[in-house]
């Protein structure tokens, strides 16, 4: 299988950082430790800290969020708010919802400014994620082209912590899982998987992509999180970039490579009886 998805890496034009591991430890890595562009995955480690700061009384679920047309509006972003009008209050919750599962901009750039920028990269530093940052403040392409930085391993690493409860509490981390397996944008993950198959899996993750003519974007699909079979778990990150088709639509090429890994992943794991076997 390592064979299989490097020839499709290698026909491929662009560059892709991968890991994956199962619940033994039996891994694969392709430029794991390699910083790549987050785009839209650093907002679960937005997610994260809101949860500590709920964990810490710093915040509360119902807490009143405002979407302020003049100080909040950004375009060409991801999401519904830009769409709506102004005025709209939300719970701190469903402010984090919307942030995750349609990756909403404005809903991001929200709860960046009431959780603090420097708060949420104090705490991805407390974690142990040396590689990670979020490096705008605010999600406004006219200002910045720039979203995040990771690698694969620091990625797949902080789902398998979530997964395994070893951050924040076990309650908070199933109420972040079950907040990711909700997000509607998993194609990289998805595409090439036969639907039957996801009827007895469920899969919680955070994609995200950058795509535009200007030569200070990097064009990335990325996505990654947790892979929950009947036989059992693992924990991937694929991150696609340096690519030329920058458009968003459904074959983007970067889309069917990464839903072709996940799904050589997906069926060596099972024929594997909940392992890899690389």
């Amino acid at each position: 299988m390592k064979q299989k998805i490097e020839e499709l890496i290698s026909e491929f034009d662009g560059k892709v950082s991968l890991y994956v591991s199962d619940e033994k430890n039996n891994e694969l890595k392709i430029k794991e430790n390699e910083i790549v562009e987050t785009a839209s995955c650093i907002k679960l480690f937005i997610l994260i800290e809101y949860y500590r700061q709920i964990m810490k009384k710093e915040k509360n679920r119902d807490d009143k969020l405002i979407y302020n047309l003049q100080n909040d509006y950004v375009e060409n972003g991801s999401g519904v708010i830009q769409y709506l009008e102004e005025g709209l209050t939300l719970s701190s919750k469903n402010m984090a919802i919307l942030m995750i599962i349609v990756s909403d901009n404005i809903a991001t750039n929200k709860m960046i400014e009431y959780l603090g920028f420097e708060k949420i990269n104090e705490t991805i530093k407390e974690l142990g994620f040396e590689k990670t940052e979020l490096l705008a403040p605010k999600l406004d392409f006219t200002k910045y082209s720039k979203i995040g930085k990771t690698t694969a391993f620091e990625y797949a690493k902080i789902y398998k912590m979530i997964a395994k409860k070893q951050i924040l509490t076990k309650e908070l981390c199933n109420e972040m899982m079950q907040i990711l397996k909700n997000q509607k944008y998993n194609e990289l993950l998805t595409q090439k998987i036969q639907p039957k198959q996801l009827d007895n899996c469920f899969i919680a993750s955070k994609s995200g992509g950058l795509g535009d003519k200007r030569e200070d974007i990097m064009n990335c699909r990325n996505d990654g999180g947790i892979i929950s079979t009947k036989k059992g778990k693992y924990f991937v990150s694929i991150f696609i970039y340096d690519f030329k088709d920058y458009y968003f639509y459904h074959d983007n090429p970067a889309i069917l490579l990464g839903s072709e890994i996940n799904r050589l992943l997906l069926e060596n794991f099972e024929a594997n009886n909940g392992k890899f076997e690389f």
